[in-house]
């Protein structure tokens, strides 16, 4: 699944957020969590979803404000790998 990294152009507070956490989400979406910048007036949103289109109509329907949606990819040090694209396939290592 893609993940997405929203910009919103407000550091949002836990008040804000209460109620949106409560929303019914379109199918197949799913919201990680918010990263709140105060000084800089800025929260970061973590979602998977199928397209960046259901994250655009999802912020439209909810009046939310974006200044951007960015496609992420993963990078896990504990494991020192990056996650496979969505559209890449593994192929398994001959050894």
């Amino acid at each position: 699944m893609p993940r997405f990294i929203a910009v919103h152009p407000l550091a949002f507070t836990e008040e804000q957020l209460k109620p949106l956490a409560k929303e019914q989400l379109p199918e197949g979406a799913t919201w990680h969590g918010t990263y709140s910048a105060v000084a800089e007036d800025k929260s970061y949103c973590h979602w998977e979803a199928p397209t960046k289109e259901i994250l655009v109509e999802t912020f439209k329907k909810y009046e939310i404000p974006y200044e951007a949606i960015h496609e992420v990819r993963h990078f896990d040090p504990a494991t020192g790998q990056m996650e496979p694209a969505p559209t890449e396939v593994k192929v398994p290592q001959l050894v």
